[in-house]
């Protein structure tokens, strides 16, 4: 096949269709800048074996087998998790110069620094932000996803990807089968973790900046800086390399690094910042980037050229190691991407704002372009004629991604879940008049929880007020307290500024992503014609906004200035910390915890205090996936998963007296968990959350802090060092062990499938890349309750990080505890998915179910987001009144009519009616079959558990009884044992005695407690 080059930013069509391989090279880069100094190259021991000239300053050739043996003996430092990127790459410098000052006395060698960060570090902000004018190459940044590849995909779905920067190590050439295999035989360590990226069938020259397609082509390179985006984290990893024999020495080396290293941080502070379309475009604009049908590859050095590839016909058999959405910088003139353009063009659409048809139009344009610019781009639209300019601005933007929905309520909950999950708000357009009404318990909601929307609702003009024309209400204030901030625009006018629509939509959205966060209303009256109708405007109206239109960004910027975690707290903080030093029982409590960075933060506190951690259902850290197969055995946090379920034992609810308590997150599910904080008092109560209200039911707060979470522990973390296990947290662990084991005996020995056990059962089934929304009522009671972890993740690249330092996958969760409604939770777990763009296992009851079926026609709407499974638990009725006092007092007849509102509603046919796949199960193993079926397939999928009312109230009763009684014999024992030195893993050695089982009678579990003293004592107590 004959070559040909291709230089500056021409494109080319290219399929990856790989060919047989010929030779293999590597080059260890010590310069990144360009340069043509380089003159001549080592030939290498055999002579077929071909060499291609590298561009970079001074650089020398590897021998294949030299540069196997230098990537498979790569030296990997994993450094302790970062509370932020940028503490994060403080560390990796800190190792850097250590190992700087004891340099390694070998020839050659290669080093690998990785941390684990929390996922708010994105690698595509931290690529948008690199200058045009840089020095270092290659940069890229590479997509993970493998459906609805567009530039508003990238941001709408938050895309998890990879940035690098600089080559530590380039692997460049033609390869053939013999010095190919070597070179695959010498880099087949599974384990190793260097990673490499580039192209097939392509190959670049760094003096000429053009790349050469041919068959047998390769181009690779490992970053010196790369930030990998996983689930729930990122690493982000550092790399030096060297060989003396080839030129870069490893003090040569350590300025490559140190180059890039200076790049990456160049406008460091916007890497964390929300990153949207017009912000990408703008970007690949700047650095002249054209689309190509190319593909990146990457992978583990032993996918690349190990057992995935096939000598005599090169074929990678891992897709994974494609990526189809990418921008890669390999010079300052040459770039190339795939899928990162955006579909239409920006400037035309800003160009056409000024041949609007007329003025209702212009204004509705300037509102939806400068919603898009401030990072809000997903619009729930209610379908009426009176905000017709609204919608169809919003549905023609280029950068936006729209749903509709014929009820307001639905839609505004959409709305909710959606700013739940993305963290920034929706904007929900509607008519006026009882539309807007219907907004309300959305509303309530989101100002209940802190969740920021933007309200965007037409009206008529002041003439049709208070006069009886149809569809006018007063909006004014239609929300009254629970909106962050209200305005109405005057009626669109070409006399009035248009500069005054853009600092309106600016103030507002800065009010309602200001803590504390909430809803806000715009209220927007239009005079007809309401289409597209021309009619002459005044364009004075534009005056001054010629700067705004030549660029995307927004007319006021509300800057935030940003303090350092490390600043000096002692004004406010000393009292605090001084009471929380000198706790002898203290007790960690995680509530409703909704940012994973705040999650993240917590599990690093968590470990660093070496407290009791009580964890709500709530709080992410719930529901857990080990990266071991017997956590229990780890010492490393010390979970109270079964708190709830521990104190139905009245002695355990005695003798549990905490003196210092730290809440992180204001909600919490559990009302005996509220009790026992209540008899815990008088103690030492500190509430950390970042809003300013009052969560205090109880009035026991004694130390109010308003602060990030991260903020927060980065200060504890700091000040404060771990304590040793004592007696008490040792109790603690043995009580919530015994709960456990109560509560996975009775539910796996009931044949039926019970409520608990579908609440087990659900949970247990879902995966690390999976998120979790309940509903109200049972459901995330009995989530709080028999919820169980422990399942064990498969060791892989990212799991190998975080295991050496953190003993847990997270997993996220979210309910509407705001208000604590049933209604509207399914369109709430839409929104939900939407904007967390994972796969969202939704749990609601019956009721709930039936009070938001418009969710089901959301449910079926074309939207960026992953498919779902939603398990309905099906008692007929309210079940959660047959556990209340009320039951045993009230005639059935009247229970039935008025508290569980009995019904026989076919669920199946509502699904069918909406297109929606339905599966009803009334066993544990049809179940555990309909979950396996709904996570492998690519549609919404709705699981219909059969229950009732009278079997979940007996079940629950006898768990409530027996696990009561198991408990109160285990504190019991537990009080007589005097002496107790706990093994280092802080566990209380113990032995089964005996054990015996009675279908709802008790003893359920009998033990032996054999207390630990130097020597042994043959003093025994019974359980």
């Amino acid at each position: 096949m004959n070559s040909h080059s291709l230089t500056g930013t021409h494109t080319f069509p290219f399929y990856p269709s790989l060919l047989p391989i010929r030779h293999t090279i590597t080059n260890v880069t010590h310069n990144n800048q360009f340069s043509r100094r380089f003159t001549r190259s080592r030939l290498c021991k055999t002579p077929s074996f071909q060499v291609v000239r590298c561009s970079m300053q001074e650089n020398g050739i590897l021998e294949p087998e030299d540069a196997a043996l230098l990537i498979s003996t790569c030296i990997t430092r994993t450094l302790s998790p970062a509370l932020t990127l940028k503490q994060g790459l403080e560390k990796i410098k800190e190792a850097v110069e250590e190992l700087k000052a004891k340099p390694p006395c070998c020839s050659s060698g290669m080093f690998r620094f990785q941390v684990g960060v929390p996922p708010s570090a994105k690698s595509l902000n931290w690529f948008c932000c690199q200058p045009e004018s840089s020095g270092v190459f290659p940069q890229f940044f590479l997509s993970k996803e493998r459906e609805n590849l567009s530039c508003k995909s990238v941001v709408s779905s938050h895309a998890r990807g990879i940035f690098g920067i600089g080559a530590s190590i380039n692997l460049k050439g033609f390869s053939s089968t013999k010095e190919y295999g070597e070179f695959g035989r010498c880099c087949a360590v599974e384990s190793t973790p260097v990673v490499a990226y580039g192209f097939l069938n392509l190959s670049f020259d760094t003096i000429s900046s053009s790349m050469m397609q041919e068959a047998g082509l390769f181009y690779f390179f490992v970053p010196q800086i790369e930030l990998a985006e996983f689930e729930g984290a990122s690493i982000l990893s550092a790399m030096v390399a060297w060989n003396d024999s080839c030129i870069c020495t490893f003090e040569e080396a350590l300025q490559a690094y140190e180059s890039s290293l200076l790049q990456a941080e160049r406008n460091f502070s916007s890497v964390e910042d929300g990153c949207c379309s017009n912000h990408i475009d703008t970007t690949i604009r700047k650095i002249h980037v054209k689309e190509g049908q190319v593909q990146m590859v990457y992978g583990n050095l032993h996918k690349l050229f190990g057992r995935y590839v096939e000598p005599a016909a090169v074929e990678l058999k891992d897709a994974s190691c494609y990526s189809s959405q990418f921008v890669a910088r390999l010079s300052p003139a040459f770039a190339i991407s795939s899928n990162m353009h955006g579909q239409n063009d920006y400037t035309q659409f800003i160009c056409r704002l000024k041949d609007c048809a007329n003025i209702n139009i212009l204004w509705a344009s300037l509102i939806i372009e400068e919603c898009t610019r401030l990072g809000l781009t997903y619009f729930c639209i209610a379908p009426g004629s009176r905000s017709s300019p609204l919608a169809i601005a919003a549905s023609t933007h280029p950068t936006t991604s729209c749903i509709a929905c014929i009820d307001e309520r639905s839609l505004a909950f959409h709305a909710v879940g959606y700013a739940k999950s993305s963290h920034k708000p929706a904007v929900v357009i509607t008519s006026s008049g009882t539309a807007v009404s219907n907004l309300h318990p959305a509303v309530v909601e989101a100002s209940q929880e802190f969740v920021p929307l933007l309200l965007l609702t037409a009206d008529r003009p002041p003439e049709l007020q208070d006069v009886g024309a149809n569809q006018a209400i007063n909006q004014v204030n239609h929300f009254g307290p629970f909106v962050r901030h209200f305005f109405s625009l005057p009626v669109p006018s070409g006399d009035i500024s248009a500069r005054m629509v853009l600092t309106s939509i600016d103030s507002a959205v800065h009010i309602a992503t200001s803590s504390p966060c909430g809803p806000v209303h715009i209220n927007c009256p239009f005079r007809e014609p309401l289409e597209n109708s021309p009619r002459t405007w005044n364009p004075i109206c534009l005056r001054g906004l010629d700067s705004w239109m030549s660029t995307s960004v927004p007319f006021t910027s509300y800057i935030r200035v940003q303090h350092s975690y490390r600043c000096n707290y002692n004004t406010f903080m000393d009292d605090a910390l001084e009471v929380i030093k000198k706790s002898n029982r203290g007790l960690l409590l995680l509530g409703a915890i909704h940012r994973e960075d705040d999650i993240w933060a917590a599990l690093l506190l968590a470990k660093h205090l070496s407290w009791p951690v009580v964890v709500d259902i709530l709080s992410g850290l719930r529901l857990r996936k080990y990266f071991v197969p017997f956590p229990e055995f780890e010492d490393t946090i010390l979970f109270i998963d079964h708190l709830d379920h521990m104190l139905l034992s009245d002695s355990i609810k005695g003798w549990m007296k905490a003196d210092v308590i730290i809440q992180i997150g204001s909600r919490i599910t559990s009302k005996r968990v509220a009790q026992l904080l209540e008899s815990c008092f008088p103690c030492s109560y500190i509430m950390v959350d970042s809003h300013p209200s009052r969560h205090d039911p109880l009035h026991i707060v004694t130390h109010r802090i308003q602060c990030a979470i991260p903020q927060f522990a980065d200060y504890l973390i700091t000040t404060c060092t771990p304590h040793a296990r004592r007696k008490w947290e040792c109790f603690l662990q043995a009580l919530n062990n015994v709960a456990a084991w109560d509560i996975s005996f009775l539910i796996n020995s009931e044949y039926s499938l019970t409520e608990p056990c579908v609440a087990q059962m659900t949970l247990e089934a879902i995966h690390c890349e999976s998120a979790v929304f309940l509903g109200n009522s049972m459901p995330i009671r009995d989530a709080d309750m028999y919820a169980c972890n422990g399942n064990w993740v498969e060791r892989t690249r990212d799991a190998a990080v975080f295991s050496s330092e953190l003993p847990c996958h997270f997993i996220q969760v979210a309910a509407n505890r705001g208000a604590s409604g049933i209604d509207g939770l399914l369109s709430t777990a839409a929104g939900f998915a939407v904007g967390c763009n994972k796969r969202v296992l939704c749990v609601v009851g019956d009721i709930s179910f039936l009070h938001d079926t418009n969710g089901l026609a959301l449910l079926s709407k074309q939207m960026l987001r992953k498919p779902m499974t939603i398990v309905v638990i099906n008692n007929r009725g309210g079940a959660i009144f047959s556990l209340l006092p009320l039951m045993n007092m009230t005639a059935r007849s009247i229970l039935d009519q008025y508290f569980y509102t009995s019904h026989n509603v076919s669920i199946h046919n509502l699904c069918m009616a909406h297109g929606v796949k339905h599966l009803k199960v009334q066993s544990k193993m049809e179940l555990q079959d309909a979950l396996l079926a709904s996570q492998m397939d690519k549609e919404d999928f709705v699981i219909e558990v059969d229950s009732t009312i009278d079997a979940n109230a007996a079940f629950h009763s006898m768990l409530r009884k027996v696990s009561q009684q198991g408990l109160d014999h285990a504190i019991n024992s537990l009080s007589k044992l005097t002496v107790l030195n706990s093994t280092n893993d802080g566990l209380i050695p113990s032995k089964v005695g005996k054990m015996q089982y009675s279908k709802y009678s008790c003893p359920l579990l009998l033990l032996q407690l054999l207390p630990v003293i130097y020597p042994p004592t043959t003093e025994k107590a019974s359980l």
